[in-house]
């Protein structure tokens, strides 16, 4: 699960919107699901923009989140079965700039962040017409556990794509590529970045609860 993300326009941030040829994100801080983010999206008149997202994929006919289902994460392994998943993911890909992301268990919090560079989440987005206004929602994908952070979150991590794979990301954002197929290999629990890991006072909060440690990435 990622229930919280940092969208801070700091150096780091704007090295990664620089890459991705998009103008910088405004800071945000912290980011909870159903808030407004920002989102890298390709489209294939207009091409690739940073544009407004609702961090919660299914809405009501009201354009409220439907809460019933916690739809602002998506799970890997339910990407290709999902109706509400399967159509985003071959058509409609995006990328949510953060900083880092916040991960919880047993009543302890972490903050997770690159020490060197800012984070590309994988996500999948749609778009709604409601009331005659447009409005594009966003959901992060989710990958299965892995073993180095099973004291920090367990059961999931996010899908953090390699931002300096310029054809990775070509084809992760193209809406010409619908053959999500070949993204399969990214849906997998193998950490690919470095991380340095700081423990926090809460969900919400950033104040720093001990002293940061490194966890590396595997090759």
């Amino acid at each position: 699960m990622c229930g919280a993300f940092a969208a801070i326009s700091d150096f780091k941030v704007k090295n990664l919107t620089l890459k991705l040829g998009v103008e910088d994100i405004e800071s945000r801080g912290i980011r909870v699901p159903a808030s407004n983010i920002q989102i890298v999206y390709e489209h294939v008149e207009r091409g690739r923009n940073l544009i407004d997202a609702k961090w919660w994929l299914m809405l009501e006919e009201s354009g409220m989140p439907n809460y019933k289902y916690a739809t602002f994460n998506s799970r890997s392994d339910k990407l290709y079965s999902s109706r509400l998943t399967k159509g985003p993911f071959q058509k409609s890909r995006c990328i949510i700039p953060a900083s880092g992301f916040i991960e919880g268990q047993n009543k302890k919090y972490h903050y997770l962040e690159n020490p060197d560079n800012a984070m590309a989440l994988g996500g999948i987005c749609k778009h709604y017409k409601i009331n005659d206004e447009f409005i594009t929602t966003a959901s992060i994908i989710t990958c299965p556990g892995n073993p180095k952070l099973k004291n920090i979150h367990e059961k999931s991590i996010p899908l953090m794509l390699n931002h300096d794979d310029t054809d990775l990301i070509n084809m992760w954002l193209s809406p010409k590529i619908t053959d999500s197929e070949i993204f399969s290999a990214l849906l997998t629990n193998k950490l690919n970045v470095d991380l340095r890991v700081t423990p926090i006072k809460a969900a919400r909060d950033l104040t720093t609860k001990g002293n940061a440690f490194f966890i590396s990435r595997q090759h």
